[in-house]
């Protein structure tokens, strides 16, 4: 075999799983090489929140009454039997030792998000209504040189990047406004969030000896009598072929715009995508080739496809534009084709999940498709992305009229009950109390989504023309139902169960067997952290074990 390149590990995608992979290799004094399809580092992560959710760790306060049986209990509560106990049991034990890696050896400085509850807390066996998120303190760019202009940020507005979610978080308890907290950090040329993190990664890396390419494609395993032994790379100079002494790391993400993947595996005839470009399922059609099959981990209708909207005219990496559409605003409601509510459209999983409900007896999805109805008032006190309050929206965002009715002719929904359906909610808006559906009951939700100067923070009336509605779409952000079946030391799985030598997959390239069924935000964060930290332990605990035997 003649090879072009030599390296011990060679890590395929740039995100928090091929990032971590090489920081950790390179700390045990081996070679690492990150291919970066993209034209820039940082996958999707750098997209991201930049939140890392897991059990007990090192950064929780004392005060903070956590253990590894309640991480379990709530673990094994989200993934309704999808999940094998001794990979959750792997992400509780070994997510800490993982996070206290990059922390502690690495460098990477992060810090818990002060009173952020999970997801489903209280409800939940094993919740806690703080501890167990952790984000990247905010990182100046300047320590990048030349390499900051090669790092990722958002393109969706400098609120993804440059502010992070203690700072949302406080605002809600009387805090600076996430206005302050942008303009200081772009005045310092700080990133957060999942933008600070992957700088924070690469600066490491580079400090460490990481080799980082950009634009450059892996289009091929190449595989010798059933062993991983390099990967085939497609750059502006061709073709290389790249020796991988230990192995192949696959962290490529998912597959959000391969749109038969997203149709077979997420069952969405359509969706969105907040991913980057290159996000189109390279790690599933390589590892074919050796002999392994993605499997779903999970139902479709319990993955993590969030809500979203178009945003007509606008271009994203030359493709149409989505954005996020996170429910609970005030001076909104979430209703289907029937003019209905039909959800708590104050906590977006709730919402996520309604809408992909099928029953054959009401035409399919009796929630699908679903828009956003909204006042006045809601635009000038909080606006909608890209948006800001006050604004008006991008032209053919959204269907508006003076009247209920006229908005529900425009768009195709019952009039009457939905006439019906906003009295009935605006009532429910002078106590506070959502006797339907429990909207502003859910501690994240009104965080996330409130006004913490409403007697309820998710509810305000709808009364103020003219009125809009916004249709709904499903949108991607990378974190996918199926990826590529691991053991708890990331090493990829044949049709067999049988490890392929020479083969990892991190993040979200890898099933989420640990997981399973539900999700809460952080989740797929940390276990990009995770696979990767346990993919390079095993490569070159492999090669300290074989130098130690030829020594002998």
């Amino acid at each position: 075999m003649q090879w072009d390149e030599d390296f011990d590990v060679v890590c395929v995608g740039s995100g928090l799983g091929g990032m971590s992979a090489a920081l950790t290799a390179a700390e045990r004094g081996a070679t690492a090489i990150v291919l970066e399809k993209f034209d820039l580092l940082g996958g999707t992560c750098a997209l991201s929140s930049g939140q890392l959710w897991l059990g007990p760790h090192h950064l929780q306060s004392d005060a903070v009454a956590d253990s590894d049986e309640d991480a379990d209990a709530y673990l094994t509560h989200l993934s309704q039997g999808f999940a094998t106990p001794d990979r959750r049991r792997v992400f509780i034990e070994r997510g800490r030792e993982a996070l206290r890696f990059m922390t502690d050896v690495i460098g990477i400085e992060m810090a818990v998000i002060d009173k952020l509850p999970d997801y489903y807390y209280p409800a939940v066996q094993g919740s806690k209504s703080a501890g167990r998120y952790v984000e990247v303190m905010p990182f100046a760019a300047s320590r990048l040189g030349a390499l900051a202009d090669k790092v990722l940020t958002s393109p969706y507005g400098d609120g993804y990047s440059y502010t992070t979610s203690n700072e949302f978080v406080a605002m809600q308890t009387g805090g600076a406004s996430v206005v302050e907290a942008l303009q200081h950090h772009l005045k310092a040329g700080e990133r957060c969030a999942g933008a600070g993190l992957a700088a924070a990664q690469v600066f490491a890396a580079r400090e460490r000896g990481v080799v980082m390419r950009t634009s450059s494609a892996v289009t091929e395993l190449i595989i010798e009598d059933g062993e991983v032994l390099g990967v085939v790379v497609k750059d502006a100079d061709g073709e290389k072929r790249i020796r991988a002494r230990l192995g192949v790391v696959l962290a490529t993400g998912g597959y959000d715009w391969k749109p038969d993947f997203v149709r077979a595996f997420d069952a969405l005839p359509e969706a969105g995508s907040m991913s980057p470009p290159t996000v189109t399922g390279d790690h599933i059609m390589m590892a074919a080739r050796a002999g392994a099959i993605a499997v779903p981990a999970r139902a479709p209708s319990q993955s993590p496809i969030f809500l979203g909207y178009k945003v007509p005219g606008e271009k994203i990496y030359g493709k149409d534009s989505y954005r996020m559409y996170l429910p609970g605003v005030p001076h909104s409601i979430a209703v289907n084709r029937h003019g209905k509510r039909f959800a708590n459209d104050g906590f977006y999983p709730d919402v996520a999940t309604k809408v992909a409900r099928f029953d054959g007896q009401e035409n399919g999805q009796p929630n699908w498709p679903a828009w956003i109805i909204f006042d006045q008032n809601m635009l000038d006190k909080y606006g909608m992305s890209p948006s800001w309050p006050g604004m008006e929206l991008p032209e053919g965002m959204a269907a508006t009229a003076d009247s209920l009715a006229e908005l529900a002719q425009t768009v195709g929904i019952d009039a009457d009950a939905l006439a019906e359906t906003i009295k009935r909610y605006n009532g429910f808006c002078s106590d506070g109390v959502d006797h339907d559906f429990g909207r502003g009951t859910v501690p994240w939700g009104r965080i996330m989504t409130g006004d913490p100067n409403l007697l309820n923070p998710n509810m305000a009336p709808v009364l103020t023309a003219p009125f809009y509605a916004v249709k709904i779409e499903r949108v991607t952000m990378g974190v996918p139902t199926a990826g590529l079946p691991i053991d708890v030391d990331g090493r990829v799985l044949d049709v067999s169960d049988q490890p392929i030598p020479g083969l990892y997959a991190a993040g979200n390239s890898a099933a989420w067997l640990d997981i399973g069924g539900g999700y809460n935000s952080g989740i797929a964060n940390t276990r990009g952290v995770l696979y990767g930290y346990l993919a390079a332990l095993d490569m070159t605990s492999q090669r300290i074990a074989a130098s130690e035997r030829n020594s002998a």
